[in-house]
């Protein structure tokens, strides 16, 4: 037989019943092919296609597939053909699959099956990129969806997927079991994108796992199961190193003690070295103490707690006995003075430092307040006006706030009640606000103290 050299080509006109059209055509789908049919018809076979001699006399189709059938479809009994030397078998198939790729409408698989069969016969990438006019990556690319299992393959075909998500799939390719759950999460809902990501994080943790494990062997560690808490200091099981949660001992010099171990990190696979029994290097290691006798410890907290319940019954009895005294001293005077300052929300504590006429407030937290305790301690004999002042200035913080309470409108009714009495005539919105549900504002409210005037003019 003579070389092949389809280079040569006639022009003839045959009969459609002498082209066969071979199996294995890439093309699986011809379209829609009414539309061709009819311009057949109309105008006839514009672009022959092409055919080689079978050696029976007939002709075997090279390129063309849609064209005849669209002939047949149209009712042409013969056609123009262009008859090309294919007698090499390899320079057929490459002639076959370069047409069908060259041409529209083959779905991703049927591509990458032309791709691949150019490949099996020889032909180099970089040609069938130049051929078809794309880029060797991306004919890899086409290649590495065959390499999906069937069922993948088909729902590319069908659209269930496109190419670029079956592409992401082809990273799992080597684990099958893997693609199968990525595939899994994807169907109950999960983005694909992450589904895969998440499968290949898994699996690289599984590799560093097993590559971790192999290395613990080979050198002699005992591998134990990670501890399910964090370390601490109170566990017996604690990590080699300077971290926190560490004993400050190196792996290599702890390698030769009996408690020396090894752990995986269930969650990137890393290897963690450990010492199962802390309490061994207690006082050598520093920071690693003797272990708590855990029978005298429990019996000192409950001495602690015995000592305190007797520390507040003793307390609470002198306090008792002193209210059922009769006799009412300055000191307790004072006393209730002093808290009643010490207790004074800091925004009441500045109105009374603004009535007392004290400036020199230093700022921060509860300044006003401190500013007040400083008065009486430089000044013992002003206690009573500062008491006084404090109790006038809750009665001006609540006279502007924009809501109040029932217990702090009863406040501010004492408070006008007292002004009234000093000789101030109330608005009608103060006395609206002084008024309750229970009482409305008379003009006196309660009883002024007086003994409050008295003790601060004795003063």
């Amino acid at each position: 037989m003579s070389a092949s050299n389809p280079a040569v080509a006639e022009l003839l006109t045959v009969r459609l019943d002498d082209i066969t059209i071979p199996d294995g055509n890439h093309r699986q789908d011809l379209g829609d092919l009414e539309g061709l049919a009819e311009s057949i018809r109309r105008i006839g076979l514009v672009q022959p296609p092409t055919v080689r001699r079978d050696g029976t006399g007939g002709y075997q189709l090279v390129a063309g597939q849609r064209r005849v059938t669209a002939a047949r479809m149209a009712g042409l009994s013969e056609i123009q053909v262009v008859v090309r030397d294919y007698s090499d078998g390899s320079t057929l198939h490459a002639a076959q699959a370069t047409e069908n790729i060259a041409r529209k409408a083959l779905s991703d698989v049927e591509e990458a099956v032309a791709y691949q069969e150019l490949l099996d016969l020889g032909i180099t990438s970089d040609d069938i990129a130049s051929i078809v006019g794309t880029n060797t990556k991306r004919i890899g690319e086409y290649v590495s969806v065959l390499n999906l299992p069937k069922k993948v393959r088909r729902e590319l075909s069908s659209g269930a997927i496109n190419f670029d998500e079956a592409l992401m799939l082809t990273q799992l390719g080597d684990t099958p079991e893997r693609l199968n759950a990525a595939l899994r999460n994807a169907h109950n809902g999960w983005n694909l994108a992450s589904a895969v990501q998440h499968e290949l994080h898994e699996r690289e943790v599984q590799r560093k796992i097993a590559a971790s494990q192999e290395e613990l062997e080979k050198r002699g560690v005992p591998i134990v199961e990670q501890p399910r808490e964090t370390f601490s200091r109170r566990t017996r099981v604690q990590r080699l190193g300077n971290g926190w949660g560490c004993i400050p001992i190196t792996p290599a010099k702890h390698a030769k003690e009996p408690c020396h171990a090894a752990c995986i990190d269930s969650y990137g696979g890393d290897i963690i070295y450990l010492c199962t029994d802390v309490q061994r290097h207690a006082g050598v290691v520093p920071g690693i103490e003797a272990p708590e006798d855990r029978k005298a410890a429990r019996a000192a907290k409950r001495a602690e707690r015995q000592t305190e319940k007797l520390a507040v019954e003793a307390r609470r009895t002198v306090l008792a006995k002193r209210l059922q005294s009769r006799t009412d001293t300055r000191e307790a005077t004072d006393h209730l003075k002093r808290v009643w300052i010490l207790e004074a929300d800091d925004g009441v504590a500045a109105i009374a430092c603004g009535l007392l006429g004290i400036g020199d407030v230093e700022t921060g937290y509860r300044g006003h307040a401190a500013a007040l305790i400083n008065r009486v301690d430089r000044h013992p004999e002003e206690l009573s006006r500062v008491s006084l002042a404090l109790a006038l200035a809750r009665g001006e913080y609540y006279a502007v706030r924009q809501y109040v309470s029932l217990d702090e409108r009863l406040v501010f009714a004492q408070h006008l009640g007292y002004l009234v009495q000093l000789g101030y005539a109330p608005t009608e919105a103060e006395r609206a606000r002084a008024h309750t549900a229970d009482e409305p504002f008379d003009g006196h409210g309660a009883a002024a103290d007086a003994s409050v005037d008295d003790a601060v003019a004795a003063e």
